[in-house]
């Protein structure tokens, strides 16, 4: 019984292991990721997140907007010169270029708040660092991205900002006003759970369709890769992550901030979006196919490392506080 508790309590990084296994020796299997629309499933995963979160914890983050804000300011500034920095470590411009993109995108949009949430930290506060950045991102990202590799990124800035209030602020919306229907509101504090897991799905979803179109750049144009290349991809983009985690946290703890703030920070400040990074990579940097390469490694090592990371806090939190001895 114990060990079925403890393969279901990591359904996640067992599936992810099991895609990526099909994706690699099938994959024929994973030609129906070609269909996920990620501008449909993201706001889908977005609108269940909201609708089970208390709008009451989405008001009291408005009234302390600290933690989120530290959130944006690692996430915006220290992610790109640490990736800048290692990026030369690279030996193919491609991988610089996509590891590049991956450091100046925003937030991840729904999993900093799941895995937020599964560590017992202040998800609303993971949520408006998520709105933030991306509210931020049609100036930010450019920026960056046109300084850092040399090239002018020409973002259509008004489809930009339209696309991101779509993709953010009207599922949120959606969810906080389904609350207000006794109805509603019933199912998702009662399904609280199975709708935190149906948001979990709809991120493989996403991280399945970009293996399968890294699968098909590797198998295509691998030769120029080389083991030595992806190792050396997998340790940076990792790294990468990791340096942001425990700067976002111990910035927050020197701060003052709760540890469910510190949670926050450390998740929305160091995961970013594959979705954005498909869609810049896609549009403005076409000519760097194995770039896509350190986008799907950043994104699928910062949930599989931070899925053992909300495990470790979640029962830090649950822990009680230790009984000093009297003395007599």
């Amino acid at each position: 019984m114990t060990e079925m508790k403890a393969i279901a309590k990591r359904w996640f990084l067992l599936a992810v292991l099991l895609g990526f296994g099909i994706v690699w020796l099938w994959p024929g299997a994973m030609s129906w990721t070609e269909s996920v629309k990620p501008r449909l499933v993201i706001p889908s995963a977005l609108f269940l997140v909201s609708w089970t979160m208390d709008g009451g914890r989405l008001l009291g983050a408005l009234k302390n907007p600290a933690p989120a804000l530290l959130a944006v300011v690692v996430s915006y500034t220290l992610l790109p010169l640490v990736a800048w920095w290692c990026g030369a470590l690279l030996p193919l411009e491609d991988l610089r270029i996509g590891m590049l993109i991956c450091a100046c995108v925003p937030c991840t949009l729904a999993s900093a708040v799941i895995w937020t949430r599964l560590a017992h930290g202040d998800e609303a506060q993971a949520l408006m660092a998520s709105f933030a950045g991306s509210g931020l991102s049609w100036l930010v990202t450019p920026t960056w991205l046109a300084s850092l590799t040399g090239q002018h990124v020409a973002l259509n800035y008004p489809a930009m900002m339209l696309d991101l209030a779509a993709t953010l602020l009207v599922p949120v919306a959606l969810g906080q006003a389904a609350r207000a229907v006794p109805l509603l509101q019933g199912i998702a504090v009662s399904r609280r759970r199975l709708l935190g897991v149906a948001s979990q799905l709809l991120v493989l979803a996403i991280m399945f369709r970009a293996a399968f179109e890294v699968g098909a750049k590797i198998r295509s144009e691998g030769n120029e890769l080389g083991l030595f290349a992806i190792v050396l991809t997998i340790a940076l983009c990792l790294g990468n992550h990791l340096v942001a985690l425990m700067a976002g946290w111990w910035g927050a703890r020197a701060l003052g901030f709760s540890p469910g703030s510190r949670i926050a920070v450390a998740f929305a400040g160091s995961q970013k979006s594959l979705p954005v990074s498909l869609m810049l990579l896609q549009l403005y940097f076409p000519g760097y196919p194995l770039a896509i390469v350190p986008l799907l490694v950043y994104h699928a090592g910062q949930l599989i490392a931070d899925t053992f990371i909300a495990d470790r806090w979640a029962n830090r939190l649950a822990a009680p506080p230790p009984v000093r001895a009297s003395r007599v």
